[in-house]
């Protein structure tokens, strides 16, 4: 739990950022309001902020730095229970919304620029929808490389499955290279 500035108590709150559908927007406000969640809009001139500081957190300060603008949604939950993260997921679904970029609050994150976390966000889905496109694809060269081996087949799976030691540091651009690999050789 963190203690939020000035108050002693904690207090779930939705920081979001990027919402530029009014509609959309309206929505999630209305959620945050029947579920009690306080709510913070990231402008893009505070993308060089701590989330520490934009969550209110004792300690952070304001820095006024500034980053580069980013074109995203992302909603961050502060102190959200893993019920009222589903209560308020749920009715963000009955309402017709669904926000693909989300993220909790973490020790690691409140020390990280607001734009760094929209930066993440979209590298970490984008590397997953990348992950999802390859993985029939390695297996289609893994049924191929049983019945008819190559070299070079072997090379591409090989190189494919060694991503995973990447960790963090696997980019989007890596497995599309691999995607290309198992391709190339098939």
């Amino acid at each position: 739990m963190t203690e939020k500035r000035g108050r002693g108590v904690t207090v779930s709150t939705l920081i979001y950022y990027g919402i530029e559908n009014e509609e959309r927007q309206t929505k999630l406000l209305e959620t945050a309001d029947k579920l009690q969640v306080e709510k913070r809009e990231v402008l893009p001139e505070e993308l060089g902020e701590f989330l520490g500081y934009l969550a209110g957190l004792e300690g952070y300060d304001k820095t006024g730095n500034q980053e580069e603008a980013v074109a995203e949604e992302l909603l961050v939950f502060v102190d959200f229970s893993s019920e009222l993260l589903q209560k308020f997921l749920l009715d963000l679904r009955e309402k017709g919304e669904i926000f693909p970029h989300k993220a909790a609050m973490t020790e690691t994150t409140k020390d990280w620029t607001f734009g760094h976390l929209v930066r993440h966000i979209q590298n970490e889905n984008a590397v997953v929808t990348a992950w999802a496109e390859m993985l029939p694809i390695i297996k289609n060269s893994l049924e191929k490389q049983k019945v008819s081996p190559t070299a070079e087949r072997a090379e591409a799976i090989e190189w494919s499955k060694n991503l995973r030691e990447k960790g963090e540091d696997l980019t989007e651009e890596d497995v599309r290279e691999a995607i290309r690999r198992l391709k190339d050789v098939d």
